[in-house]
């Protein structure tokens, strides 16, 4: 009953006409919401990486350590930037077509494969960063303890983003669910 009464309501509703420049202007990928804040993150991790790669070799001693350490640290700052572009790309291409079910649970196997692909990303960066900065280094119970307190902050961030990513995971799933009728 409740559900026939649902559908009546639903019916009922005489949705808001817009123009066609208002549907032009929805339609846009900079009017989206969710992409805007995803567009700003990357600007600023670009910047940032970026920055990072000009001045890494002259400020950081980027000259004095071998290629292959230059070259790990210029992967490791690349795969990021790539991931958070693929990202990106992940979320403008979501689009429903006929099956609003089928292509969101699609979409969700996308976003499980996508955590995983940002996990090691992120790890790969966390290396790498750790190997060029500690190359040559000799260490002492004090470093040692800085790199002990390090290592945990980037385990309490990586534990950060698992669960970020799967709590959006989850809610897109109980969307699925709920369109399921489970």
């Amino acid at each position: 009953m409740e559900t026939d009464n649902l559908k009546s309501v639903w019916q009922s509703i005489t949705p808001a006409l817009k123009s066609n420049e208002d549907l032009i202007k929805m339609s846009k990928e900079r009017s989206n919401t969710v992409l805007e804040p995803m567009r700003k993150q990357i600007y600023i991790e670009l910047f940032g990486f970026i920055a990072f790669l000009f001045c890494y070799y002259s400020m950081f001693d980027g000259a004095n350590k071998p290629l292959t350490i230059n070259l790990i640290i210029a992967v490791a700052i690349v795969l990021p930037i790539i991931n958070h572009l693929r990202g990106y790309q992940l979320q403008k291409q979501f689009k429903s077509g006929k099956n609003l079910k089928d292509d969101l649970a699609i979409f969700v196997n996308k976003l499980e494969n996508f955590r995983v692909e940002t996990i090691i990303a992120r790890l790969a960066f966390t290396i790498g960063l750790m190997l060029f900065f500690t190359y040559n280094i000799t260490f002492s119970v004090q470093k040692w303890w800085a790199i002990f307190l390090i290592f945990i902050v980037f385990s309490i961030q990586f534990f950060f983003l698992h669960k970020t990513w799967s709590n959006r995971i989850s809610k897109l799933k109980l969307v699925l669910q709920e369109l399921n009728g489970v």
